[in-house]
């Protein structure tokens, strides 16, 4: 018995050490070498570098079918097949592969925006390389992000890889277009007015920024509270274009009494409609009163925003107004009982102006003032006297304007630039015989010319508004310089002081032929309907006419600071303006309507 138990012993452990040895044998198979085969433009060092499985590494089953994912992966074939060769000393790895065609050219159908040169600076697929699947939708994406760029939506059509005989890739393009523009929403405004307003026409590529200023322009015109414009797709590549717009009161009758800047208070009579019968036609009468025989205004306005199809605008003012300047209070020292205690200047004439936008920033216009100007003789000091002149003007103004703005009422980004050059005549028949006998004024004809530049930039964290009421933080930045030469009358200088340019000061307060006004705010919403601003005023007017009692003038540039805190409430009027500025002299209270700049 016991032989035959030790037999079948031996023969049990024979074959586990077989077992054992094949096991161990197999587990312990190495790389040999790893070739790839059917390269034509690719580098098979570049290919290998990539795989898991090198020779001289244990070769197993999961390795090899990862290294054929990861040529797969590449995109440079269209097919990938393993194979393994057994030798006495391990495994030859052979990968066959397909390569995918050289790009010999690349052709784009359906641009007009972009030219075949920017499209192909953005794509990776380009002539000379192997055609990469992967790099597909990469290149999409790159031709609809310099569309954007450009302003443009595009819709690739189709992405057709190139063959082996002629090696051409085919990008097919459509460039989005607009089909029909409809308005919903308007009862006063005529369909054909707010349409006019739009660069954007049907049949147009849509360019996203035109339609955003468009936006912007309706909005500017006043006529609405709000526009939402709805986009649907009318055919493959066209997209149709609902405006639906709520309308605000355009029309103001007011009979009432009001404060202006110069803390008057003013009775007045308006009739004023910005939307004449829907035409967008300005129709208005202003009269006004401050009390007593010459305190009376009255003005008419018209304006004709479309003349031609050029968008020539044409407006005109006819007017008796008076301007008030100065109560004798203000210049201090002693009082002559037996003059008039405020000087103003009784202007009656007419304005006529034609403008024309050049693109859409750019304007340019002309216009022609005719006034005749009756002024009185304030009290002051007896001896100090006062500069009264009496006499008509004539002046022409040539102006040009940039204008990129996204809200020009209350902008949170953009620049503005106004060049202005007016040259005029003016015929004085009275004045001051003390300064006639000092020779400061002359009767009788004079010329002049009077040139700006006016510049303001805006500049928000939060970017561009797409709607008026959107909150937005604002810095915003004035820089004014005003210049006339030639003889010109007292009421045709430069005044630099009060609400409108600096802040903390009575209203002007420095005059002169040379202005420099600069300006800082910084605008910071608290509710939809109420911003905080903090502002600086530095500036000046100098080389003008003499100083009259505590008001000194200047002969050269002596810049004066104003600071201070103000709100702005928004109502159905525009903006209005509180503002408690701090000058040289002390703090000083202003109100007025609208943003300063």
């Amino acid at each position: 018995m016991f032989p035959t138990i030790h037999n079948r012993y031996t023969m049990a452990t024979f074959l586990l050490l077989l077992t054992t040895a094949l096991l161990y044998g197999a587990q312990e198979r190495r790389v040999e070498s790893v070739t790839v085969r059917g390269l034509r433009n690719i580098s098979e060092t570049a290919v290998i570098a990539a795989l898991r499985l090198k020779p001289g590494e244990p070769f197993n089953e999961a390795n090899l079918e990862a290294d054929r994912r990861t040529i797969d992966a590449m995109g440079l074939f269209s097919a990938v097949r393993p194979s393994v060769e057994q030798t006495e000393t391990g495994v030859r790895i052979t990968f066959d592969v397909v390569e995918n065609p050289l790009i010999r050219e690349v052709r784009f159908t359906g641009n007009t925006v972009l030219t075949n040169e920017q499209l192909l600076e953005v794509i990776r697929n380009k002539p000379g390389f192997v055609f990469n699947t992967n790099l597909a939708e990469p290149d999409i994406r790159a031709i609809r992000d310099a569309y954007q760029r450009a302003g443009y939506v595009v819709l690739p059509e189709g992405y057709i890889p190139p063959d082996y005989e002629t090696g051409v890739l085919t990008i097919a393009l459509s460039e989005l277009r607009v089909g029909q523009i409809k308005v919903e929403g308007n009862t006063k405004t005529r369909t054909s007015v707010i349409l006019r307003e739009l660069r954007t026409k049907p049949n147009d590529l849509f360019n996203i920024t035109r339609w955003q200023r468009d936006i912007n322009r309706l909005y500017n015109t006043g006529y609405f509270d709000q526009i939402t414009p709805e986009e649907e797709p009318a055919a493959p590549g066209v997209i149709d274009i609902t405006l639906k717009v709520k309308e605000r009161p355009t029309g103001r009758l007011n009979v009432g009494f009001a404060i202006d800047s110069r803390r008057r208070l003013i009775g007045l009579a308006e009739i004023y409609e910005t939307n004449f019968q829907g035409s967008g036609r300005t129709v208005g009468v202003n009269f006004q009163s401050t009390g007593g025989r010459n305190g009376n205004s009255i003005e008419l306005l018209f304006t004709e925003p479309y003349l031609d199809r050029q968008r020539t605008s044409l407006s005109v003012s006819l007017y008796n107004k008076l301007v008030y300047r100065f109560t004798s209070n203000f210049f201090g020292g002693s009082i002559d009982p037996n003059l008039e205690q405020r000087y103003d200047e009784r202007r009656r004439g007419v304005t006529v102006g034609v403008s024309r936008p050049l693109n859409d920033f750019l304007s340019a216009s002309i216009g022609l003032r005719a006034e005749d100007v009756n002024t009185n003789r304030v009290a002051t000091t007896q001896g100090s006297g006062f500069i009264r002149q009496d006499g008509s003007l004539t002046s022409l103004t040539l102006r040009g304007v940039y204008n990129n703005r996204d809200f020009d009422l209350d902008p949170a980004q953009g620049q503005y630039l106004a060049l202005t050059l007016e040259p005029g005549v003016s015929n004085i028949r009275t004045a001051e015989q003390a300064f006639l006998d000092s020779g400061v004024v002359k009767l009788g004809r004079s010329n002049f010319l009077r040139g700006s530049i006016d510049y303001r930039i805006y500049f928000s964290p939060q970017g561009r508004r797409t709607q008026p009421d959107d909150k937005r933080q604002v810095f915003a930045f004035r820089a004014y310089y005003g210049t006339v030469s030639g003889s010109v009358p007292f009421f045709e200088q430069f005044f630099i002081g009060g609400a409108e340019t600096l802040r903390g000061y009575p209203e002007d307060r420095f005059w002169g032929k040379n202005a420099l006004l600069l300006s800082f705010e910084y605008r910071q919403p608290i509710e939809k309907a109420f911003t905080a601003v903090f502002f600086v005023d530095v500036g000046h007017a100098w080389g003008g006419y003499p100083s009259v009692n505590e008001f000194s003038q200047s002969s050269n540039l002596n810049l004066q600071v104003g600071y201070g805190l103000g709100v702005r409430v928004r109502t159905p009027l525009g903006p209005l303006r509180i503002d408690y500025g701090i000058g040289r002299d002390g703090g000083r209270t202003h109100f007025s309507v609208g943003q300063v700049f």
